[in-house]
């Protein structure tokens, strides 16, 4: 074999670097986008547990709204990135060492963010199961109020009932000589 034939057959390094940069490039591009969603899940995550406290619950809803869409752009990120994590990162051309390092960085970042974003999520779950006893209890207590409030009034509207009650004839009304003497039972309730 001649030299051209061996040099056809043997990878083409400048075309190999290309492309080892072009993937890296698009690493650290990911893992940036990676790291700024997390940033926001995060700063959500902590105006949940603002809103949780207060009880701004049509806030809160739209605030989860918010956090599904960015949870679901974060789904795509880590798709996007797993083809990366089969590759040996020793292994990966990059356009300057600053740029690897940087990309480093971001990337422990993400994953003190990740753990940061899934312990609020849990301290909000806790706090949402609570805040929801809370009211479950303060509901009960407001339909037990109700209904002994009802049974009060329907009580002083209903006639007496029961044996220790006469059914006698309601007593004649008064002569007009003593008529101002006369109490008036209803209004004293």
């Amino acid at each position: 074999m001649d030299g051209s034939r061996i040099r056809a057959l043997q990878p083409n390094n400048a075309q190999n670097i290309a492309v080892s940069t072009h993937t890296t490039t698009e690493l650290a591009n990911l893992i940036d986008k990676r790291h700024r969603c997390l940033v926001q899940l995060r700063d959500l995550g902590r105006k949940q547990a603002e809103l949780i406290e207060a009880g701004e619950m049509s806030t809160l809803l739209r605030l989860i709204s918010t956090k599904n869409q960015l949870i679901a752009a974060l789904q795509a990120i880590e798709q996007a990135l797993a083809p990366f994590h089969q590759q040996d990162p020793d292994q990966r051309q990059w356009h300057s060492t600053e740029l690897r390092a940087h990309c480093s960085k971001l990337a422990a970042e993400c994953q003190r963010l990740l753990q940061e974003v899934m312990e609020l999520e849990k301290r909000n779950e806790l706090n949402m199961i609570e805040r929801r006893d809370q009211l479950a209890v303060q509901l009960q207590a407001a339909k037990a109020a109700s209904t002994a409030r009802g049974a009060y009034q329907a009580h002083q509207i209903s006639p007496p009932q029961g044996p220790h009650h006469s059914t006698a004839t309601p007593i004649a009304p008064l002569s007009a000589s003593n008529q101002g003497e006369q109490l008036d039972l209803h209004s004293e309730a």
